[in-house]
């Protein structure tokens, strides 16, 4: 457990539990302790800012009360559709300065 939140990881998972109290200053340092602490996790083939995208995306439908009971939390998966691909870019980068 980082100092923040909770998570799992397993081998194609990591689960960021109530993700959204982590603001985006943070998800940099939280990714690289939990990959320090699991450097095993398939998920490591994404990049950071790919997992920042999509945590971005997430913290931001969370906050306009988009499928808040999905959104709440976030979950890093590998492999990841393109079409996810695409769309947490796009929207990770749109969303990013408006989110905390």
């Amino acid at each position: 457990m980082t100092d923040k939140f909770n998570y799992s990881v397993s081998e194609n998972n990591i689960h960021l539990e109530s993700s959204f109290t982590v603001p985006k200053v943070d998800f940099e340092r939280e990714l690289s302790a939990i990959r320090d602490q699991h450097p095993d996790s398939k998920v490591w083939n994404r990049t950071i800012k790919s997992l920042k995208n999509e945590w971005a995306v997430h913290n931001a439908f969370y906050a306009l009360g988009v499928f808040k009971s999905r959104t709440s939390h976030t979950d890093l998966n590998w492999p990841q559709g393109w079409i996810f691909r695409i769309g947490y870019a796009v929207l990770g980068k749109l969303f990013w300065p408006f989110i905390k």
